[in-house]
């Protein structure tokens, strides 16, 4: 038997966040009847939606609450915590790092969601999943935290920058120009009735990548010219520090620390994401990283079914603890 509670959480870290998003997140949580000390997953969403979007009907079985009372009912996993945190911005969604430009979402998961969700349950036990941006915040807060997480399930995400984001910024520069800056294609974007227009997705894409890795105080710097679609050197380096093919080379030994990782991604990902999953596949290797990885058939889209493996794999993972 599970039980679906919501809470509002109120976030210190994000209640000057610079877009005025809501500092009051709208939290999911999926208990057992008996919860004390159980294992906590906490689910990161991918761009664009909010990990309260996993949870919404699907005829088809996908969404996220009859995943988990089917994985119960086939006794694939047992009794552990689900949480869905709303974390959704104003630049379309969330990378699940500190941005001036933005707010202190490290800070709100890090520092004030995962305590009190350790002190609700009484559990040290903590997993970050998530699919693309998601699994790229789970693995980054890992990199970055040592020892908050036990756990990370990295689906699709986010890695090696020049082939998951480069060949996408043509299309929204173009689209970027048309206002003169990043922030005024955003202002007028929200005023659009149509949001889901392919060139503003790549716009919007653009604009909150940069809105994450190359904020300048509350305005945000784009990788490239305006005019021409020219790379900025000095401002494509500041991506290049948040790509995770980077970072593990500074902090690998804190991915060692964990109980549990797991990687995956599809042969045929449209954001060449499974040359750069690769790429961090054979660091890890390099670093002596214990992990799981895989190669599935399949593309970015529509592969929230990779769920059914990771979850029971990370759950049994905590429960040896």
């Amino acid at each position: 038997m599970i039980i679906k509670n919501e809470i509002l959480f109120e976030s210190a870290a994000l209640s000057d966040n610079p877009l005025h998003d809501p500092y009051k997140r709208k939290i999911v949580l999926i208990e057992p009847k008996q919860k004390e000390g159980k294992p906590i997953l906490i689910f990161l969403s991918g761009y664009g939606n909010s990990s309260l979007s996993m949870l919404n009907y699907d005829p088809f079985g996908g969404d996220m609450e009859t995943r988990i009372k089917t994985l119960l009912k086939k006794r694939k996993i047992k009794d552990s915590i689900f949480v869905f945190p709303d974390m959704f911005t104003k630049v379309g969604g969330n990378q699940y790092i500190n941005s001036s430009a933005v707010g202190k979402y490290e800070d709100f998961l890090i520092k004030e969601l995962i305590p009190y969700l350790k002190e609700r349950y009484s559990s040290d036990r903590v997993a970050l999943l998530g699919r693309s941006s998601g699994g790229y915040g789970g693995i980054m807060l890992a990199m970055r935290h040592r020892g908050v997480v036990d756990a990370v399930v990295d689906h699709s995400g986010d890695a090696y920058f020049e082939y998951c984001y480069l060949p996408t910024f043509p299309k929204a520069c173009a689209e970027i120009a048309k206002y003169g800056s990043a922030e005024k294609w955003l202002s007028a974007y929200w005023k659009k009735e149509n949001k889901y227009a392919p060139a503003d997705m790549a716009a919007l894409n653009a604009v909150g990548m940069a809105a994450f890795y190359s904020p300048n105080g509350t305005k945000i710097e784009l990788p490239f010219l305006l005019d021409d679609c020219e790379i900025d050197e000095k401002v494509w380096k500041r991506w290049l520090e948040n790509d995770p093919v980077r970072a593990v080379d500074k902090y690998y030994k804190n991915l060692k620390s964990l109980k549990f990782l797991m990687i995956d991604v599809g042969t045929h990902d449209e954001y060449n994401l499974n040359f750069g999953n690769s790429i961090l596949h054979r660091k890890l290797l390099h670093y002596r990283v214990r992990h799981i990885y895989e190669e599935f058939e399949g593309g970015h889209s529509g592969t929230n079914y990779r769920y059914n493996r990771s979850i029971p794999l990370v759950e049994n993972a905590l429960n040896k603890i």
